[in-house]
């Protein structure tokens, strides 16, 4: 999708207006709704995949029950599999698998589909409205339009930088150590 296109933005709408504008879906639909949100963002330029994680934050908050699919494989007590090709959501299994794809997302390069990455793992609600889907949305789309990549650069200090002028103090001190009576520790 290009930088002009609207799909993203159309997508979003389209899905808030009916996941969270409604609460009469079963847990299996949505939960294969999430699970395929999880796999777009994965495929997806910086631009589209944020936001599309920014509302998984939002439907994993609304629907708690379908967090499920944060467990790993090894936790998951349903059997099947999954099946994304299925035309019915209902008939998907999502439950059969985890959403695998954030914890791959976590150390994607751009920072905020890092962070909602991390965030959508660890259950953190949004924001809103700084962290809003469609403000997270025209942000990239702004970013990527200039090639704008925001990286925080973080000086790190060297370990041993700080430690020389603590240990200025403590080696101008004199210390007297008194030698321990050992003569009863020695073999004869």
């Amino acid at each position: 999708e290009g930088h002009d296109s609207t799909n993203t933005d159309l997508a979003l709408r389209c899905l808030t207006s009916a996941f969270m504008k409604r609460k009469e879906y079963s847990t299996i639909r949505v939960a294969a709704f999430a699970k395929q949100l999880s796999t777009v963002a994965m495929h997806a330029p910086p631009h589209s995949s944020a936001p599309l994680l920014a509302f998984l934050r939002q439907l994993l908050h609304r629907y708690p029950s379908a967090a499920q699919l944060l467990e790993n494989e090894q936790d998951v007590v349903t059997q099947g599999t999954y099946t994304p090709e299925a035309d019915d959501p209902e008939y998907t299994n999502p439950f059969a698998t985890s959403a695998w794809e954030l914890g791959t997302l976590k150390f994607h390069f751009d920072p905020k589909v890092r962070n909602h990455a991390k965030g959508a793992g660890a259950k953190k609600m949004l924001m809103l409205p700084a962290e809003d889907p469609s403000k997270i949305r025209a942000e990239l789309v702004r970013n990527s339009q200039e090639l704008h990549i925001a990286l925080r650069v973080r000086k790190k200090k060297h370990p041993l930088a700080n430690a020389g002028n603590k240990d200025k103090r403590r080696r101008n001190q004199v210390r007297f150590i008194t030698p321990r009576q050992t003569e009863n520790y020695h073999l004869k």
